[in-house]
């Protein structure tokens, strides 16, 4: 029992430095914060009698305009900043029992623990959904798990205003919205609406130091109308025409859309990419026909990442190419063959919500998922006519579970996976070639090899 005391003892000796060396850098920044009060005070006091100058006095006229920047400054700072008054710490320290049914003796030294009861930013952790898809003015809900110095989860609430939430983005200078919620368990529950489609990262801090895992990112969606497909009668645009000029297309393959509307495509008998705006403009185009890097050899799956990076299927030159979103080359990975991060011929290509790519390929039968960098991951799919089991599969997508749909072109079905690339379910489709879900409705909508669309 003696010794438990000490132990504990000790431990609240240890509590008290801390607390009274933290407490110490608070008094200082708030000393500093008074004596730059009172200096300002000071300084705009004696620059009163300049206002009384006379108007001939132009040096004294000068010096009072040189000054005025400076003084602007320095109220702004003054009045803008935010002094911490109230003490950096909880009042409270815990002696916490464990939950044991034994005799006491042989529970002696481990009959509790002393808690500071103080939230260590960097042990907080976010809890979200890295699956939710947002969308604007639509509430995006996460919490923040508050842990002590000590490592212990906080099992009390009342530190919510010690909470700051900082938002970064590239869109609209608009005020978005967010609150948080005291669960008063340790946990706390952050609410936003986020006014502009686009990608964001959040910040969130304690007591002005970043917490685990902040800042995170993610992609606000506009939200659709819901889509009558029987009212589809002509295209919305069209563009293009055979050949090999800027905007021309000798088979024109893949196409995706990126953040910023931009239409891309893979002239796949160009062996090239073009890059078009929301009206079909023409902006730019690269590569050439070759094996080098940045060149093609029949370019037809294609893709953006979260970062806007495009990812095309190089397919007779058996590899996946990188580039940033103005077509500068990155990087490349994989190579004639069927070991894992080989290629026979690869197709279909996507990323799904961990930024992880996926790609199949119709002559080993297979799909591959590899992770943002190229490094592989795990394959899955043979050849043959069972679930699971591939002839030729060429497009593919996923949803927002990460399930991956695949055109199993020869077998005339498409067949789901999970994320892990174990079988779900299967329906069919006559000779199916691409696929994509339509993002607000959830449906399926697949091109065929009989010039016909069939939607799920």
């Amino acid at each position: 029992m003696d010794e438990k005391e000490q132990e504990l003892l000790n431990k609240l000796e240890e509590i008290e430095k801390y607390k009274k060396k933290e407490l110490e850098i608070q008094k200082e920044e708030l000393k500093f914060g008074i004596e730059s009060i009172i200096g300002s005070c000071q300084m705009i006091q004696n620059s009163i009698p300049l206002s009384n100058i006379n108007d001939n006095n132009k040096n004294d006229n000068l010096r009072l305009l040189s000054m005025k920047k400076l003084y602007e400054s320095r109220l702004n700072y003054l009045s803008n900043n935010i002094w911490n008054i109230e003490p950096c710490h909880h009042s409270l320290i815990e002696f916490l029992l464990f939950e044991k049914e034994e005799s006491l003796y042989s529970n002696i030294s481990t009959i509790g623990f002393i808690d500071s009861n103080d939230i260590s930013a960097d042990k907080c952790l976010i809890s979200r959904n890295d699956k939710q898809r947002i969308y604007v003015n639509e509430e995006f809900k996460f919490k923040i798990i508050s842990y002590s110095k000590e490592g212990n989860q906080m099992k009390n609430g009342g530190n919510k205003d010690k909470f700051t939430i900082h938002i970064e983005g590239k869109q609209k200078n608009r005020k978005n919205k967010w609150k948080i919620v005291d669960l008063n368990n340790g946990i706390y529950e952050v609410k936003m609406k986020l006014k502009d489609q686009g990608k964001y990262s959040i910040f969130i801090k304690f007591n002005g130091i970043n917490i685990n895992s902040s800042p995170f990112q993610i992609q606000v969606f506009s939200k659709l109308k819901q889509r009558n497909y029987n009212e589809i009668n002509q295209p919305k645009l069209t563009f293009g025409s055979n050949g090999n000029g800027n905007g021309q297309f000798k088979y024109s393959y893949g196409v995706t859309v990126n953040s910023k509307g931009d239409i891309l495509v893979s002239d796949e008998s160009n062996h090239r990419i073009q890059i078009f705006d929301f009206e079909g403009k023409f902006i730019s185009t690269f590569g050439s026909k070759g094996n080098g890097n940045g060149q093609f050899n029949y370019p037809e799956g294609i893709c953006v990442d979260l970062n806007d990076n495009i990812l095309v299927s190089d397919e007779s030159n058996h590899r996946i190419q990188i580039f940033d979103s103005n077509g500068k080359f990155i990087s490349t990975f994989g190579s004639k063959g069927n070991g894992n991060g080989q290629f026979n011929y690869l197709n279909g290509i996507t990323i799904n919500s961990k930024g992880n790519i996926i790609v199949s390929e119709y002559d080993n039968h297979r799909i591959q998922i590899f992770d943002s960098q190229g490094k592989f991951i795990s394959t899955f799919g043979s050849e043959g006519i069972g679930n699971g089991q591939l002839d030729d599969p060429i497009g593919i997508c996923v949803d927002l579970n990460d399930n991956i749909f695949v055109c199993d072109h020869n077998h005339d079905r498409i067949q789901i996976f999970n994320s892990n690339g174990e079988y779900i379910t299967q329906f069919k489709v006559i000779q199916p070639t691409d696929i994509t879900i339509d993002p607000n409705t959830q449906n399926i909508i697949v091109t065929r090899n009989d010039n016909q669309i069939s939607i799920f």
